[in-house]
């Protein structure tokens, strides 16, 4: 009397969908499955069920996975882009009031007049400028 099969209909149609995807063989399925490859085979065709009929359906969400994939790394290129010509502008924005303190200290013939501004400008840039004492008269 031949075994009977404990494959329940959703195992199979699981086997089937991984079959016909062109993930696993009939031996890989059997063997999960706990039967033999001929039964595998047997359930296969009874269903229909191709080997890799399907495949091109992992290609295009492979494609559409790697479309999406460009596009975020597009969309994060330009993003690092913009922040960066905002950086460069605020830095020159910065650079451009110093050198209006410069030189309108030099007008006034006076330079020390735009320490204040030159101490700010290196804070902004990181750059840490020791203070001068100044002489109590």
């Amino acid at each position: 009397m031949p075994r009977t099969c404990n494959v329940t209909s959703d195992q199979w149609d699981r086997a089937a969908d991984v079959f016909e995807l062109g993930f696993k063989h009939a031996n890989q399925l059997a063997r999960e499955l706990g039967v033999s490859p001929q039964t595998v085979s047997r359930e296969m065709k009874k269903r229909g069920a191709k080997k890799g009929s399907r495949s091109w359906e992992t290609v295009a969400d492979l494609d559409a996975f790697l479309a999406r994939k460009r596009r975020r790394e597009a969309d994060a290129r330009a993003l690092a882009e913009t922040t960066a010509a905002e950086r460069r502008a605020a830095g020159l924005a910065v650079l451009n009031r110093m050198m209006a303190a410069i030189l309108k200290a030099d007008e006034l013939g006076d330079l020390t007049l735009a320490e204040d501004t030159i101490h700010e400008t290196a804070s902004a840039f990181g750059v840490r400028v020791p203070s001068r004492k100044r002489s109590r008269s």
